[in-house]
């Protein structure tokens, strides 16, 4: 029997360990809630996170450089290739939803650098406003990456300030592109291509892909040009990723409407909402689902929401980032498909990178292709690209394992429910849940190079109570990180960290199946009989809470 455990100190990513690794080792379920608390007295000691928590190593380094250069030293600094990250920072750090932590625009200083050839964007900030500022550094995703900084601080020597006024900040100069990212864009296009469904509804080309610093960055740009294009009210179908959310809950200019559920009765909401909407002349302006959810990895009815789509006339944006290229065909019923890179198609855990692709054969291409091709600028540094391009070289070879492994695990502790004494209450996988069907419709046809498309790396176990989920997570030997899609399978309690952090949204989220006493599992490269044997001595702890928590209970009665 081999119980996994992780090998890295606190705070320190598992190996190899680089400047670059963005997963760590954050023990204890209640030094998380702590965090979500707001305690972050722990984060200082960090040496590898999430890039888009906060800048990190090189990032770091950058704007304290920036910071000095300017007569700032000792200021809070994050630096942008992009000015739109201005006004973006200038709104968002006086929204309502900063709380306690918000603080005035002029609270936060604007200055420009010129530094190797590249202009970036400093937003400065005093040290006690960090919390004001730390959502704005990751929910857009266009913060300036590692790499990208440590390129930028091999020629120091070249920074200069560029006079200019905040209000209207010089060109930008961007970053160049090299090899590497033509030769990303056609993996994509392979991968999209590689056992069509129906090939004839696949017609994307290379000049159809465009390609972003981040997942998020994917979404913030699109979020952006779409409301442009055709202004109207922001729909959030299922549960999708935490930033997407508080993106489109803060950033819809012209409304935004969260259907929580996906099934049947919840689209049918959804189609009745759109005709009133479309009476009283009111547009929206598109709709966004995740295939499969994420954390509950539900799959909704994708073809009726195509049907919607045109019926409606809203862009359909499907994010299949947990399910991944290798699993399923989705393009033919997106407008626009987005994917992060950063999970399983890189799957190294070292780099951050998001792709949209547009469909050729949508309704809106004609008018979202030329909107694209004028606004989109390269923010994805060379460096970034060429290891996300060497890092998917194997992503057919690593999907296969993700799917076996995840499966297996999923399979695993769901035949523990209902056994005597057993801690979980359900397991959620797209193979295991009533929505099954709606995937397997957008399976790959079995290929020589993956013979089996699966349901992707990802599941959530709920428990019969926080006190046992906690159990299970403190005993666990999987590394306690955010992030999935990596070499290393990572646990987190995702749903009380990131989720319904109040009292109201908590209830809300219980009435859609997101629970609190819940761990998210992304299943990593190990062998399968590890993975399983580490569970099983996960369980033992789990149990054991149980039972303390029924003799407790009876010894009250």
């Amino acid at each position: 029997m081999v119980v996994l455990r992780p090998v890295s100190e606190f705070g320190h990513a598992p190996p190899p360990q680089t400047p670059y690794s963005i997963i760590t080792n954050i023990p204890g379920w209640d030094l998380l809630h702590s965090i979500r608390e707001g305690d972050m007295s722990s984060l200082a000691r960090l040496v590898h996170i999430y890039p888009r928590f906060s800048p990190t190593h090189f990032a770091a380094r950058l704007g304290q450089e920036v910071a000095k250069k300017i007569g700032r030293e000792g200021m809070g600094c994050m630096v942008y290739l992009n000015p739109i990250m201005w006004k973006y920072t200038a709104g968002h750090v006086t929204r309502e939803q900063r709380g306690v932590h918000g603080i005035k625009a002029e609270d936060v200083t604007f200055k420009v650098i010129d530094v190797a050839g590249h202009r970036v964007y400093a937003v400065l900030f005093e040290p006690q406003h960090e919390k004001a500022l730390m959502l704005s550094w990751g929910t857009p995703g266009i913060g300036i990456s590692i790499r990208g900084a440590e390129c930028l601080l091999k020629q120091l020597h070249t920074m200069m300030e560029v006079p200019c006024d905040a209000s209207d900040p010089p060109e930008p100069t961007w970053t160049p592109e090299g090899p590497a990212h033509q030769a990303l864009r056609q993996r994509i296009i392979t991968f999209l291509h590689r056992a069509a469904i129906d090939p004839e509804k696949v017609q994307c080309k290379t000049k159809d892909v465009f390609l972003y610093p981040s997942g998020m960055g994917a979404f913030f740009h699109t979020k952006n040009l779409i409301q442009g294009y055709r202004p109207g009210t922001n729909v959030e179908l299922g549960i999708v990723f935490h930033n997407t959310h508080e993106l489109l809950q803060e950033e819809s200019l012209d409304g935004w409407k969260h259907i929580g559920k996906v099934d049947k009765n919840a689209i049918d909401s959804m189609e009745a909402w759109l005709e009133e909407e479309a009476k009283e002349g009111r547009k929206v302006s598109f709709a966004i689902v995740e295939f499969p959810g994420n954390p509950t990895l539900e799959t909704l009815d994708l073809h009726r929401l195509k049907q919607l789509s045109q019926k409606y006339g809203f862009v359909l944006i499907v994010d299949d980032t947990i399910a991944g290229f290798g699993n399923v065909d989705v393009l033919a019923y997106s407008d626009i498909q987005l994917t992060s890179l950063t999970k399983s198609f890189s799957g190294k855990s070292n780099v951050l990178g998001g792709s949209i692709v547009l469909n050729p054969l949508s309704p809106h291409y004609s008018g979202l292709f030329p909107r694209f091709a004028r606004a989109h600028h390269n923010e994805l540094f060379v460096a970034d690209a060429e290891v996300l391009l060497a890092n998917s070289e194997d992503f057919l070879a690593r999907t296969c394992r993700l799917n076996h492994n995840a499966e297996v695990m999923a399979n695993f502790l769901h035949k523990t429910i209902g056994e005597h004494d057993s801690p979980i209450t359900r397991v959620h996988y797209p193979s295991l849940l009533s929505s099954k069907p709606e995937y397997d419709v957008f399976k790959r046809p079995s290929m020589p190079e993956l013979p089996e498309p699966g349901y992707g790396c990802l599941l959530t176990v709920d428990f019969e109570s926080m006190g046992i989920a906690k159990a299970f997570y403190d005993r666990c030997g999987f590394y306690p990180s955010p992030h999935l899609g990596g070499h290393v399978t990572i646990m987190l309690p995702y749903n009380m960290f990131r989720l319904g952090k109040e009292p109201a949204e908590r209830a809300k989220l219980r009435e859609l199946g997101v629970k609190e006493e819940s761990v998210r599992i992304s299943a990593g490269l190990e062998d399968v009989r590890d993975l399983i044997d580490t569970l099983k001595d996960a369980l033992v702890a789990a149990t054991r809470a149980k039972q303390n928590s029924r003799d407790d209970k009876n010894g009250t009665e």
